[in-house]
């Protein structure tokens, strides 16, 4: 069953009441003593229609797969640290495991996690700076599905002239970035990629600003790495006088925008439901995991009708050469892999 989850305000800690589950969240006297109780927290809201509500689509089918799990509370569109810190807090004080939904909550983490010792956290798209034996951290190798993105957009680009439009500057955006510079480098056209970060992945007015300033300079394809944000962007496509290619990440959406090409999509929901599948078996070990091509966890995918054959067989191309190593990704393409124990999936 996939339950729907109303938006409420950061600022409290609400617990949720989950019809999958058929208990009352926060009462732990209504759950059987082998439940493993779940608490969410994320820098974005829930239903951002992108990064986040993968995510927790993500927890929620591993909650559904398993009558002991029971997601029970949810802090969402947390943006400053105190907030953070507060939020884990509540979390931890209730739960087993904690997911902390983006890389702008790894100091928190940092700072909270070593006084909860027996709470699992899985921190996702970032790493702590030191090995903790209660925290995972789960990235997705993004930097591939960027290489793909920006050899196919070369191709298909009429200026030569690509950009990426992000929020803030983390590691996993820049990951995109330099992915792209490295995939329009794979021929011999010349195609050089932008960037400008708007410091919001929602705010659909500062993103369609930035993506018009870019087209103003005759950018005519551009991956916008935002959340619900990306409308912003798709507006100012839509609206350009010559035809300004889209493309998008996390998932595939071609309804939103009439110059969507496609996307490297992430698959955020399978990760995070990978990762706490595991993480209530008593399986997820520490230190951090990433999730590349091999698994499916990243994947460049067209919108109908807009694959040229020439355009799908350079993206099968690619793809086919990351997987064998016959592409390696260049410094900056894939997040650092951290001092502690990491493993590749």
């Amino acid at each position: 069953m996939r339950t729907r989850i109303p938006l409420t305000s950061a600022a409290t800690a609400l617990t949720l009441t989950l019809a999958a589950c058929g208990t009352s969240s926060g009462n732990s006297a209504a759950a059987s003593s082998d439940t493993v109780s779940i608490g969410f927290i994320s820098q974005a809201p829930r239903n951002d229609s992108g990064f986040t509500q993968y995510g927790l689509a993500g927890v929620n089918a591993a909650v559904a797969a398993q009558k002991k799990l029971r997601l029970a509370s949810i802090v969402d569109n947390v943006t400053n640290s105190q907030a953070q810190i507060k939020g884990l807090q509540t979390l931890a004080a209730a739960n087993s495991i904690v997911v902390a939904d983006g890389a702008s909550l790894n100091k928190a983490v940092e700072v909270v996690a070593p006084k909860y010792p027996k709470v699992r956290f899985i921190l996702v798209a970032a790493h702590t700076e030191s090995f903790a034996a209660n925290v995972t951290s789960v990235d997705a190798a993004v930097g591939y599905d960027a290489i793909v993105v920006g050899a196919v957009a070369s191709a298909l680009s009429r200026s030569k002239k690509l950009g990426m439009l992000a929020g803030l500057q983390v590691p996993a955006s820049a990951s995109w970035y330099y992915g792209m510079v490295q995939g329009a480098g794979l021929d011999t056209s010349g195609a050089k990629v932008g960037q400008t970060y708007t410091g919001d992945y929602n705010d659909v007015g500062k993103a369609k600003q930035a993506a018009e300033a870019m087209i103003a300079t005759g950018v005519d394809s551009i991956l916008s790495d935002l959340d619900s944000g990306s409308q912003g962007v798709y507006q100012a496509s839509d609206a350009a006088a010559k035809p300004v290619d889209i493309y998008q990440v996390f998932g595939l959406d071609c309804a939103a925008g009439k110059n969507i090409i496609g996307s490297g999509v992430v698959s955020w929901s399978a990760i995070l439901q990978d990762a706490v599948t595991d993480a209530a078996a008593g399986k997820l070990p520490a230190g951090a995991i990433s999730y590349g091509l091999a698994k499916g966890a990243v994947k460049f995918e067209f919108c109908p009708g807009k694959a040229t054959p020439e355009a799908r067989a350079l993206a099968d191309k690619v793809t086919k050469q990351l997987i064998a190593n016959e592409i390696t990704p260049a410094t900056n393409v894939l997040l650092p892999k951290p001092s502690y124990a990491f493993a590749q999936r």
